[in-house]
């Protein structure tokens, strides 16, 4: 038996599961079933349930894992996903009339159709007791209100990117989105840049600082430290710069402080 790492769809828990015989990969979609119901999961790795503080839980091990996602499940989907859209509105209604500080972003019907997850955000924590009370009656399911971030805001409501490509985390990114930090700008010589330059629409760090970055600590390891002195044909001299796409690093002369780019 192998052990994998899932986070929820609707709800984002983390939960480790054995799938027997199949083979999983990171990103696969796949149904698992606990007493609260069937639910839509994706395959992620494993550090990210270490790495994550929401909830401060360990991942669960409730679920079991029914199968990975056939053609026939994602034309369910696609049809809840739809009649779960429809519900918007008169959501939207409900808050009104409550008066409640809200921003409805999207809606979602667990796979099995008894769990009905509606996305918002607010300036802070939202008393929505009589709110759920009022969905449940007229919806006749289990309703859960779950309050989202500004990268998930950026990807329910959708947009375009500095790149002039619709955003990576409405078209592709699944699961967890990922914590992105400023060093990861600074491994990749963009944090003098200064922060706008790496802002994505959200207000947060771009999520692509992360593609290259692998690449880059790679780079790195083959050239000698920033502020070290070296030996090079034109004289010695002190490193300045990594140019680990140009695999070169640039070296600061000391005899007339010209500046000279070494290959790696």
């Amino acid at each position: 038996m192998s052990k994998i790492t899932i986070k929820l769809k609707t709800d984002g828990k983390y939960a480790q599961i054995d799938t027997g015989d199949h083979e999983l990969v990171v990103g696969d979609e796949v149904l698992a079933e606990s007493k609260a119901g069937t639910e839509i999961a994706y395959v992620v790795p494993e550090q990210m349930a270490v790495e994550d503080k929401s909830d401060g839980e360990n991942p669960s091990n409730e679920f079991q894992f029914i199968r990975k996602l056939s053609e026939k499940d994602i034309e369910h989907i696609e049809r809840i996903s739809k009649e779960a859209k429809s519900y918007i509105l008169e959501c939207q209604g409900k808050i009104d009339k409550y008066e409640l500080p809200m921003q409805l972003l999207d809606a979602d019907l667990s796979f099995d159709e008894k769990k009905l997850t509606f996305y918002f955000t607010a300036p802070s924590r939202v008393d929505f007791r009589m709110l759920v009370s009022d969905l449940a009656h007229t919806f006749k399911k289990i309703i859960r209100l779950q309050q989202v971030g500004a990268r998930d805001e950026a990807r329910y409501l959708g947009g375009v990117g500095r790149c002039g490509q619709a955003l990576c985390c409405k078209r592709f990114l699944k699961g967890n989105l990922e914590s992105v930090t400023l060093d990861m700008a600074a491994d990749q010589n963009l944090a003098q840049m200064g922060s706008n330059r790496v802002t994505g629409v959200c207000g947060k760090l771009i999520c692509c600082l992360k593609y290259e970055l692998d690449e880059y600590k790679e780079g790195k390891k083959k050239m000698p430290p920033l502020g070290e002195r070296v030996k090079t044909e034109d004289g010695e001299g002190v490193v300045i710069q990594h140019n680990v796409l140009k695999k070169s690093y640039s070296v600061r002369l000391s005899e007339d402080n010209k500046i000279v780019e070494v290959p790696c």
